[in-house]
């Protein structure tokens, strides 16, 4: 009778050690096959601004207003259901999603400047340009946009996604073009996680407020307008529009987006208030 139960304790014991392990084996088996959580699908755009004296950017003729990809804000993709001319506000959003704007969550946001500059221009002359249109919009918000602090290296490039705000020189392919802007962003959180901008080297950059080069392209100018982008502007195109930073086209010894107007910084508080 003894033998009997000793061995009914024993097989108890065995089937309770058998189920524990079988439990914390499918515990830890759950832990590692759980699938990892995917990193964020992030989604980018493009922004190119345009010489005024060049052709005007074609019509995509898909049905949709695509200015941020070069299309022409006169095509009839950009025209209301009555062929109307849209209400001209002079300041417009590069996505929105109902109420939700994409935007920066996280300020201030620093940038890195590439030192690689074209002959004639200082790596410090570039980065005091940029720094002065970065401080104009940060005059406009309560908090600070872009952070005082940048950072200076050859190995930032412009439209790769490398977790660096890339300020740079490069040849666009494209003619007529006087700069462009990349902002990556996360569809699912409507944030803005990174941007590059670079200015074409077909122009010749300077200061067009020095009376010995009036008439080349203002550095200072078209960094405020790309850091516009970057904040989480579009650009607008319409007629009226033209004297506004946000604006789509530029010129050589056009020093007007230095400083926003009244719709750029309508825009840019209703983002960051």
């Amino acid at each position: 009778m003894k033998t009997k139960l000793v061995a009914a304790i024993l097989m108890g014991t065995a089937i309770l050690f058998i189920t524990a392990t079988i439990v914390a084996g499918k515990g830890k088996s759950g832990e590692k096959g759980k699938a990892k959580e995917k990193a964020p699908s992030l989604e980018r755009i493009e922004f190119i601004h345009w010489k005024k004296s060049f052709a005007k950017p074609p019509c995509n003729n898909n049905g949709i207003c695509e200015p941020q990809l070069g299309e022409n804000p006169s095509c009839p993709d950009c025209k209301d259901a009555d062929d109307e001319e849209p209400s001209v506000l002079c300041y417009d959003f590069m996505g929105s999603y109902g109420k939700k704007l994409l935007k920066w969550k996280k300020l201030p946001v620093s940038y890195v400047v590439n030192p690689d500059v074209p002959a004639g221009l200082s790596a410090d002359f570039v980065k005091a340009a940029v720094a002065d249109a970065a401080a104009e919009w940060d005059y406009w918000t309560e908090p600070e946009l872009f952070s005082n602090a940048y950072g200076v290296s050859s190995d930032v490039q412009y439209g790769v996604l490398d977790g660096k705000n890339a300020v740079t020189f490069g040849d666009y392919t494209t003619a007529g073009v006087i700069g462009v802007t990349s902002v990556w962003y996360n569809p699912a959180t409507k944030a803005i996680v990174e941007f590059d901008f670079m200015f074409d080297t077909d122009w010749t950059w300077g200061d067009a407020t020095d009376p010995q080069t009036p008439d080349i392209m203002d550095l200072q100018n078209i960094a405020t307008h790309e850091l516009g982008h970057a904040a989480g502007l579009a650009d607008v195109y319409d007629g009226p529009c033209s004297d506004v930073t946000m604006y789509g086209y530029s010129d050589n010894g056009d020093t007007a987006k230095r400083t926003l107007e009244e719709p750029d910084i309508v825009g840019i508080t209703t983002l960051y208030k």
